[in-house]
């Protein structure tokens, strides 16, 4: 969650930040990645952020809502390029920013000129009195269909994982990551994350819920235009391992990110554009 300290650090870091009002609520965001660090409605941050996040030109920031884009996870034939794509890395161009007391939004666009990518993404973020929404629209614009992963990496923060689970996926096939993307289908009502998690669920449906009984609190976080849901946590010993982690700050988060991955992947065609939107609903 971005603190004080932390949104300081952040300011006094060679990234760019950017600030987006409405009424109460506010999102602050990186152009490097078009990276939403932090959501807070009526003062109480909706997304998690690492204490231990690197606030450096080139590098990812754990946390947040980092987009994974052109490609999600590995890439298909060259394991050397980066994990999730270069998006996330890349420096976005700010297009468009209105704030009224209702509604305010930011629009951002990244344009990719080399082959095979000869892609545009426009990314569009609203926050308004309920909601905080991003929509990320890819645009073909080479001669040839892409074949597009992709996802909304969304850390949401738990007062720990024994407290929290997400409702909404009992019923829906998934391929388990850990288990060499073997299928099978959830059983549970509701989804704990107690141990290392790392699912593709291949869920079309409009929402979830996250609920945390000892915060008390309930999160809708609903999707359009995707046809796959990712649910992580890397668990004590893989968060052991990352230096932008740590084992001490595993238990409170759960990535739950709106994605168009492994089968579901999206063929756009020349000239044509997919729309992938995530929204985050307090409640």
């Amino acid at each position: 969650m971005l603190t004080n300290t932390e949104l300081n650090r952040l300011k006094s870091s060679p990234l760019e930040v950017v600030e987006l009002r409405c009424g109460t609520h506010q999102a602050v965001l990186t152009l490097q990645g078009a990276h939403l660090v932090s959501y807070q409605h009526e003062g109480v941050e909706q997304l998690w952020l690492s204490p231990k996040s690197q606030f450096e030109s080139g590098k990812p920031i754990r946390g947040g809502v980092p987009i994974c884009w052109p490609w999600f996870a590995q890439h298909p034939t060259d394991p050397s390029l980066p994990m999730h794509g270069f998006a996330r890395t890349s420096l976005w161009q700010l297009t468009e920013r209105q704030e009224h007391s209702d509604r305010s939004t930011l629009a951002l666009r990244l344009t990719s000129d080399q082959a095979p990518y000869l892609l545009r993404a426009d990314l569009q973020i609203e926050l308004t009195q309920q909601h905080l929404s991003l929509n990320l629209t890819t645009t073909n614009l080479g001669g040839e269909a892409y074949s597009l992963t992709e996802a909304l990496h969304t850390y949401l923060p738990v007062s720990d994982l024994r407290s929290a689970s997400l409702q909404g996926l009992q019923g829906t096939r998934y391929a388990d990551k850990l288990q060499n993307y073997a299928q099978a289908t959830e059983a549970r009502e509701a989804v704990f994350l107690t141990e290392p998690t790392d699912r593709v669920y291949f869920d079309t449906s409009d929402s979830l819920t996250l609920l945390d009984k000892d915060w008390n609190r309930r999160t809708i976080i609903s999707k359009r235009g995707s046809g796959a849901t990712v649910v992580w946590n890397a668990g004590e010993t893989i968060a052991a391992g990352m230096q932008d982690l740590g084992a001490e700050n595993y238990r409170h988060y759960i990535c739950v990110e709106a994605a168009n991955a492994l089968e579901t992947a999206v063929i756009l065609k020349p000239g044509t554009s997919h729309t992938l939107n995530q929204t985050i609903c307090p409640r």
